[in-house]
């Protein structure tokens, strides 16, 4: 297969997009089956409908196969729940690459605030200080619990908690980073209750395995398991 790597990150590569969209036409009309393979789901700020209408413009036929959004994903692996029927039942999926304070925010602040239980922030760590800000001039209470996830789902992933008042400096003191997913809502308080994934044994130690990569199978398998990161390295 030939592979195209098309990555790109927020803020870089303006009008990258259509590039990649050409790029499957392209391909699609040299005969080949082409995948377009994304992190996440390809309709959750994945661009995906973007690419299915340049896609639908050029007459091609293809087929959209669901994934596993991040929105969801990572906060499970931290032990929130995003509802919770003794807590709220309703749930949004925002993204916060934009300055909630701009006059031309796509976001409606003043509608979400207070409107539905848990928001789950895309790309909100630049954002993060102002969006609280925002939330909270909008009616939700400072007190607001709120977790940001970084490296969600793997033995990298790191969390810190807190509240609208306060998230954005606890951030700031561990030097979290990007890539993070943010969760806000009375959800984020089960995580003392049901977090799992950080208290692995073995969470978050990388381990160089120096077995033979036939033999290696079963104990990187098994360290993964118990939340390791193991490193193949056949000696």
């Amino acid at each position: 297969a030939e592979r195209i790597y098309v990555g790109k990150r927020s803020g870089e590569n303006p009008g990258y997009q259509e590039t990649i969209n050409a790029l499957l036409v392209e391909k699609a009309r040299e005969g080949k089956r082409v995948v377009r393979l994304k992190g996440g789901d390809p309709f959750i700020f994945g661009r995906g409908g973007e690419e299915a209408e340049a896609l639908r413009a050029a007459g091609i036929a293809y087929e959209v196969v669901p994934g596993v959004t991040a929105g969801y994903a990572v906060p499970a692996y931290a032990g929130i729940p995003i509802t919770h029927r003794e807590v709220t039942s309703t749930v949004a999926f925002i993204t916060g690459h934009a300055d909630p304070e701009a006059p031309d925010s796509p976001v409606r602040w003043e509608k979400l605030a207070t409107a539905t239980g848990t928001l789950v922030l895309y790309m909100a760590w630049r954002n993060l200080g102002a969006i609280a800000r925002r939330l909270i001039a909008c009616g939700r209470s400072p007190e607001t619990p709120v977790a940001v996830i970084r490296w969600g789902t793997t033995p990298l992933q790191e969390t810190v908690t807190g509240t609208l008042a306060d998230i954005a400096a606890r951030v700031r003191a561990r030097g979290l980073k990007p890539p993070t997913v943010t969760v806000v809502g009375e959800v984020v308080s089960l995580r003392e209750t049901l977090g799992w994934f950080e208290r692995l044994p073995l969470f978050g130690r990388r381990i160089v395995v120096t077995r033979a990569r036939h033999q290696a199978g079963a104990l990187t398998r098994g360290l993964r398991e118990r939340g390791a990161l193991p490193i193949a390295l056949p000696t």
